[in-house]
């Protein structure tokens, strides 16, 4: 071989080892930035001894639903709709000691159903508490004995219940703080629920702007019967909301959430603000699922599927549903309270924890 032909293949490999750094480099940064693309869930590991919270009681034997957890004077304040042995739904009370978080205190139910004709005649649901100046407030989803337009018709109106001390309850005047018209995009709609929280939102004049989050039941029984949305109002009082909008709805091309999505609950990170939701299939089984927005009113959620973070385990207490979430703030970490089962959590409530995400 001359000295011009080993150079020539000396000049060949250098160029083919240059190549294949270049495209290795070139790839990994590819597969990096489609790495960062990745919706990025939290790590949810499930308690060990859940379900935490398991029916019992005359008030709630037949089931415990939508969860609303307030940690105060060192314990936990679990609301609740208690589901009793005579087939009727109220908000109920229970407290324990975070250390021991399956030892509860049931206290019972904490108002009364309203009488012939009102609005929360039937049910009393879905507990959302707040605190709101010196008072806290506590909001209901109530049923009626009314029949709408809407499947779930009703369902037609949120009710408040105010409070000093968390145990001792006075009904708002008997009539809904806010009904489930008013929303632009789905003009037609009557038929709401809570199942979602309260967002505080600090403003220039100092006052505070409450954002809360609800559900609208759009579908008719006819048409899309199980549709349901996740919508939001805002109010300086707690008593008169404005601003009804929907915030986030279904994505039909997304098997976990392709009927409906429920109970959204938010919160501020240091950049932006995530979310955790209830999603619903066409088989109306239940998962948790997550979103991140900008603004708290647009929401990203990634590809279909790729936001799915807890669903059912078949053959356990939470082999039928994975819903109505509430999330607790701890120190460096969240904690979710949940339901496991459809029919008003007849198998009780249990929580996961994750370290928090930005």
């Amino acid at each position: 071989m001359s000295m011009s032909d080993s150079r020539r293949e000396f000049l060949i490999a250098s160029a083919a080892v240059s190549a294949s750094a270049l495209w290795n480099r070139h790839g990994s940064a590819r597969e990096s930035a489609d790495e960062n693309r990745k919706f990025a869930l939290h790590a949810w590991e499930r308690d060990a001894r859940n379900p935490i919270f398991v029916p019992k009681s005359p008030f709630d034997a037949r089931g415990s639903q939508g969860p609303c957890v307030i940690p105060q004077d060192g314990r936990w304040w679990m609301f609740y709709g208690g589901h009793g042995t005579d087939d009727k739904l109220r908000i109920c009370l229970a407290t324990a000691h975070p250390e021991q978080p399956t030892e509860w205190e049931r206290l019972g139910p904490v108002i009364d159903l309203g009488g012939p004709g009102s609005f929360d005649e039937v049910h009393c649901i879905y507990p959302c508490v707040h605190r709101f100046g010196n008072k806290w407030h506590l909001y209901y989803s109530a049923r009626s004995t009314r029949v709408g337009p809407q499947n779930f018709s009703q369902y037609w109106g949120i009710g408040l219940a105010t409070s000093d001390n968390l145990r001792d309850w006075k009904k708002h005047p008997d009539s809904p703080v806010l009904l489930g018209d008013g929303v632009p995009q789905y003009p037609d709609n009557r038929a709401l629920v809570g199942l979602g929280n309260i967002l505080e939102l600090p403003q220039l004049d100092g006052r505070t702007l409450y954002r809360l989050h609800y559900t609208i039941l759009p579908g008719t029984t006819e048409r899309d019967p199980n549709h349901k949305v996740c919508a939001a109002a805002e109010s300086f009082d707690g008593i008169e909301w404005k601003n009804r909008r929907v915030v986030l709805d279904r994505r039909q091309d997304a098997a976990h959430e392709n009927t409906g999505v429920v109970g959204l609950h938010v919160w501020k990170t240091k950049t932006r603000y995530r979310a955790i939701y209830t999603g619903m299939d066409a088989g109306l089984t239940y998962s948790l699922c997550e979103a991140v927005s900008n603004d708290g009113l647009t929401w990203e959620r990634g590809a279909p599927g790729e936001n799915v973070s807890l669903t059912i385990r078949p053959n356990t207490w939470e082999s039928g549903t994975i819903g109505y979430p509430l999330l607790l703030h701890e120190a460096g970490s969240l904690r979710v309270f949940y339901n496991g089962a459809r029919g008003y959590g007849s198998t009780g409530i249990g929580m996961v924890t994750a370290p928090m995400l930005d």
